[in-house]
């Protein structure tokens, strides 16, 4: 069966269960980003907000439960995020050292589901607020881009897309002489702004 099929299975049947899980980021003026997520379900309206460094390091973390089916989750899981400052979320291993700081009997899985559903909204929204910085001064293809990407330690074989079976060095390099072109380039006008 495919997609279309398979979801057509739901008409004409009541929901039994939902869960919307959002997360947001946002590049602040001081270089430093912040995260905000959001899971809603029928039993639960729980919020989280993770504060980097530009390093992509912890700086600050809280929690925010609204709704919960068990009043005991309220205190000691919020109280257990603070041991995660620090965390480097974009290294390898991050979300391990979540696991190791908070013990799965001390926490909350909606918690745990939160934390690392924020951690690859902040690699995949790290990766395009990188690719902004270039002031519209470099524009690669989506091939090129791909293959810059797969030569990237965050995102180096983190996925079939860049997976490094599929590196092109043909492509690899006209991508990185358009990065370098685009670097004279912003040299340039910095040297503009700066009346050089």
């Amino acid at each position: 069966m495919d997609f279309e099929a398979i979801r057509e299975l739901a008409k004409h049947h009541k929901q039994s269960f939902g869960r919307i899980l959002k997360c947001e980021m946002y590049k602040l003026e001081d270089g430093r980003l912040l995260a905000i997520t959001r899971l809603h379900d029928d039993f639960h309206d729980m919020n989280l907000v993770i504060l980097l460094s530009d390093s992509y390091r912890i700086e600050e973390i809280a929690g925010k439960m609204d709704r919960i089916p068990q009043p005991c989750c309220e205190t000691k899981p919020l109280e257990m995020l603070s041991s995660l400052k620090g965390i480097g979320v974009l290294e390898r291993g991050g979300l391990k050292k979540v696991k190791e700081r908070i013990p799965r009997n001390m926490s909350c899985t909606h918690i745990y589901e939160m934390l690392e559903s924020t951690f690859r909204s902040i690699f995949v929204g790290s990766y395009s607020i990188l690719g902004r910085k270039w002031d519209g001064v470099l524009t690669l293809e989506m091939e090129e881009n791909r293959q810059l990407g797969i030569q990237s330690p965050i995102l180096s074989d983190t996925c079939y897309a860049f997976n490094l079976e599929s590196a092109n060095p043909e492509i690899l390099q006209r991508a990185l002489k358009k990065v370098e072109e685009a670097r004279r380039k912003m040299a340039a006008i910095e040297a503009v702004k700066r009346g050089e």
